[in-house]
């Protein structure tokens, strides 16, 4: 064994064993089919073994798979049964959250984060608002908000949860037929996906010996979604810049490969924020630490990296 094993690997993994079906156990647990896989991946590569094996219509244990079923089904069961009672009898996590977020943020980072909350915290209420506005907390009675960059209201208390970095990416097939940028100023002669939030006038901004160079990029779709520009990118359109973290599933999937890696900006922390005058209640605190486990999973960068 090479790894840490999750709790929520192995509920995956045993309710793939038993539906006999990656896209069940997903809808059996309300969980994207292609988080089932990685999950279960995660935890094969964590055992050192394949549990699985898989065709496009089959989906049968291997025989270490079975024996690993056998022991550990009984033992999850009691787990996850304790967990629950625990969770019914806590009052400290009960009552109603209100939270905001930019839109892309959400959709690409926190599908999994309410999921897991809300089944850790049955007495839980979530409000999830999705906007690019800069709410006034206060004013909107918001428990949370998540902001990135450089935090310039005064009025807020931040906690770092991560960091996040905007990376290149292209497909092989765009790659094999347009060739590979070396420096950032090869983006001139490729066909570009600019996502409009990070990239207001067309321009990208790379690191290049210790100081940000600018480079104009040709745009061949212009697009304010994340999945879409990450969809567009693996078909092959074009170069996309995004964040690390976002395209994490493309390149576990051998959709997407990296290129100028060597001139990547800065990474940009993510706070997550409350307004001042008062603590974070357990009911946020819980929220959080979901949030913060996730996106270190999804690729973001530990709070004490610094470039």
């Amino acid at each position: 064994m090479s790894g840490t094993i999750e709790i929520g690997a192995v509920e995956l993994f045993v309710r793939v064993a038993e539906l006999r079906s990656f896209r069940a156990a997903g809808e059996a647990l309300s969980v994207p089919r292609s988080t089932v896989s990685r999950r279960v991946a995660e935890l094969e590569s964590a055992l050192g073994t394949r549990l699985f094996h898989r065709t496009t219509r089959h989906v049968e244990l291997t025989s270490a798979g079975k024996t690993y079923l056998q022991a550990c089904g009984p033992a999850l069961g009691t787990i996850l049964e304790a967990g629950r009672a625990l969770a019914a009898r806590s009052e400290d996590t009960a009552g109603r959250l209100r939270v905001t977020a930019p839109v892309m943020f959400a959709e690409t980072a926190l599908g999994e984060v309410v999921t897991e909350c809300l089944a850790r915290h049955p007495q839980m209420r979530l409000e999830l608002v999705l906007t690019d506005r800069h709410v006034d907390l206060a004013e909107e009675k918001f428990d949370l908000a998540f902001r990135s960059g450089t935090l310039r209201d005064t009025s807020v208390v931040a906690h770092e949860l991560g960091r996040g970095q905007l990376r290149c990416f292209a497909s092989r097939e765009y790659l094999r037929e347009h060739g590979t940028p070396l420096t950032p100023r090869d983006l001139r002669r490729h066909e570009c996906i600019v996502f409009t939030p990070f990239a207001p006038r067309g321009r990208w901004t790379f690191r290049s010996r210790g100081r940000a160079v600018e480079v104009p990029v040709r745009a061949r779709l212009l697009v304010n979604s994340m999945p879409l520009a990450i969809e567009a990118a693996a078909r092959g359109l074009g170069i996309a810049r995004l964040p690390g973290a976002a395209a994490g599933e493309g390149l576990a999937a051998n959709q997407l490969v990296e290129v100028l890696d060597a001139y990547a900006p800065p990474a940009r922390p993510l706070y997550a924020v409350h307004a001042s005058g008062g603590r974070v209640s357990p009911v946020a605190r819980a929220f959080l630490e979901v949030a913060k486990k996730h996106l270190e999973r999804l690729g973001w960068q530990a709070r004490a990296t610094r470039d």
